[in-house]
């Protein structure tokens, strides 16, 4: 089974709670999925990494949370290839805005931009319409494990 690591992009939790029960699914199903509250380049750059799942809110104008800004940065300004790296997003946005799930868009195409390869279709999750997105996540998380 895969070795996945999941990314958090969180200012208030949800998105937190989303990438621990993503977690408790993943090991559920034979994977070991580690979350990383804080990222770091290094972490994500390590050559055990083979799978990322990108979980992250967008804040104010369609910014990237700030406990994930400085891994988007230092990515962003050295761009290491990571052909070798299969990945996954799902953003939680407020439809409301003009910038929903703004930083979903942006981690996908910094993956993009590395060369990672996308497992499946980025999840988006409106909270507009939805107050559950553990539930919302759980089809495309059973996808996305099985893919992996």
């Amino acid at each position: 089974m895969a070795n996945i690591k999941i990314l958090v992009g969180s200012t208030y939790g949800n998105t937190t709670q989303l990438a621990e029960s993503c977690a408790e699914k993943l090991n559920a199903a034979g994977h070991q999925a580690t979350v990383f509250e804080q990222p770091q380049y290094d972490d994500v750059v390590a050559t055990d990494t083979e799978i990322l799942l990108i979980c992250t809110a967008t804040i104010g104008q369609g910014e990237i949370p700030d406990n994930l800004l400085p891994l988007y940065c230092e990515l962003r300004d050295k761009l290491p290839p990571m052909p070798e790296v299969r990945y996954g997003v799902i953003a939680l946005g407020d439809s409301s805005y003009e910038t929903f799930a703004e930083g979903g868009k942006q981690m996908e195409e910094l993956m993009f931009e590395v060369q990672a390869k996308r497992v499946q279709q980025t999840l988006i999750i409106d909270s507009c319409e939805t107050m559950d997105p553990e539930g919302e996540a759980e089809g495309w998380l059973q996808q996305f494990a099985t893919a992996v």
